[in-house]
């Protein structure tokens, strides 16, 4: 075989990369059917959404392992089409659900991909810009599209999440890395791995 074909084999993206992103949409989705019960019924998810820090911390995994630009629109549009089904009310009704999360994902990519110098700055970047401008952009569908009144409670409200969820992609980044820096070198990890 020619050494070209074998490079350029390596450098792009497989089937088993594709279901590799896809086994972590589900299990993305299966913990943020049990976190988003429990923290709904205690009503805390209304003003802090600790139901994200999983999410955050398998979006970050996700992309240091496949890191190629578009891995993460690609988790987040998939991410999305089941919301539209297993959630046809919550968040923004139907297929509107689409615009924000596949916003996030381009958000999320670039700011991997714009800060590749700085290796662990970088899922920083990403997770918490990311992160708040989906919020920005959330919250202005709400209002912009489904008519939510900007009222001093709803912009109360949304200053709360925003802040929170600065705080917890934050932690959600840092705990990615933690993660990413015990099972980068695992034989599992590298055939999954694909490097710039």
């Amino acid at each position: 075989m020619n050494p070209s074909q074998t490079e350029e084999r390596i450098t792009r993206m497989g089937t088993r990369h594709w279901v590799f992103i896809g086994s972590m949409v589900a299990l993305d989705f299966a913990t943020g059917q049990l976190t988003k019960s429990v923290l709904h019924a205690s009503g805390v998810s209304n003003f802090v959404r600790l139901d994200m820090f999983i999410p955050v911390t398998l979006w970050m995994l996700t992309r240091l392992i496949v890191d190629r630009f578009g891995v993460l629109t690609a988790y987040q549009f998939a991410w999305g089409v089941l919301a539209i089904f297993a959630f046809p009310g919550a968040m923004l009704p139907g297929p509107l659900k689409l615009i924000p999360a596949v916003i996030q994902g381009l958000l999320h990519d670039a700011g991997f991909s714009l800060f590749r110098r700085f290796p662990r700055g970088r899922v920083f970047i990403a997770a918490i810009v990311g992160g708040f401008l989906s919020k920005v952009i959330l919250m202005l569908l709400r209002v912009q599209v489904l008519g939510l009144p900007w009222t001093k409670v709803t912009q109360a409200l949304f200053g709360m999440q925003a802040l929170t969820s600065i705080i917890l992609n934050a932690a959600a980044a840092g705990l990615a890395l933690v993660v990413w820096s015990r099972i980068r070198n695992l034989q599992i990890t590298r055939i999954m791995s694909l490097r710039p």
